[in-house]
């Protein structure tokens, strides 16, 4: 950001009085900019014993498998986020979430939450971020290179214990 929002004036980087940590000020107006993280919201989509997953068709990671999720939208809850996700990226329903694990993306300033899933059936197709969607045997996921490290660890995580009930939280520094 180099340009006030407000009033079109620059801004620069400073400690505002009573914080604690840099924020980009507006030089006339000085309004300050504070910065949050996104959010990020995936699903482990379960059918029976198998686990569906995306071939992504856009960067970043491009044609590299991955759990299917996004950004979630202004007005949604976590759970509505994750199902709307699932379903642009596979055209599957899931239902049931339950929260699995929590990811802190801290170089990307981002915040990932991903839950389990049971589909509602075993209707599936490719959205149009998608390459290829495919269900998956648990084992053949281990042998997997996912596109992200949030994601393979969510999935190390389920392969180990996926009814174990803990919310596994992850930080990660760097992809």
């Amino acid at each position: 950001m180099n340009y006030c929002s407000k009033c079109g004036s620059r801004v620069f980087s400073k400690i505002p009085e009573g914080d604690n940590r840099e924020r980009k000020i507006c030089e006339n107006c000085s309004h300050i900019f504070y910065e949050s993280s996104k959010i990020v919201v995936v699903c482990i989509p379960q059918w029976q014993d198998r686990i569906l997953l995306c071939r992504r068709a856009i960067e970043p990671r491009k044609g590299h498998w991955c759990l299917p999720g996004g950004y979630l939208e202004t007005g949604e809850t976590l759970e509505e986020g994750a199902q709307r996700e699932v379903y642009e990226e596979t055209f599957a329903t899931v239902e049931n979430l339950k929260l699995f694990s929590k990811a802190d993306l801290i170089h990307l300033n981002l915040i990932m939450f991903c839950f389990l899933g049971q589909m509602k059936d075993e209707t599936f197709g490719t959205g149009e971020e998608c390459l290829e969607v495919r269900l998956f045997e648990v084992p053949e996921l281990q042998q997997m290179e996912l596109a992200f490290n949030a994601h393979r660890l969510s999935m190390e995580a389920f392969s180990q214990s996926p009814e174990s009930g803990n919310i596994h939280s992850f930080r990660i520094e760097e992809d």
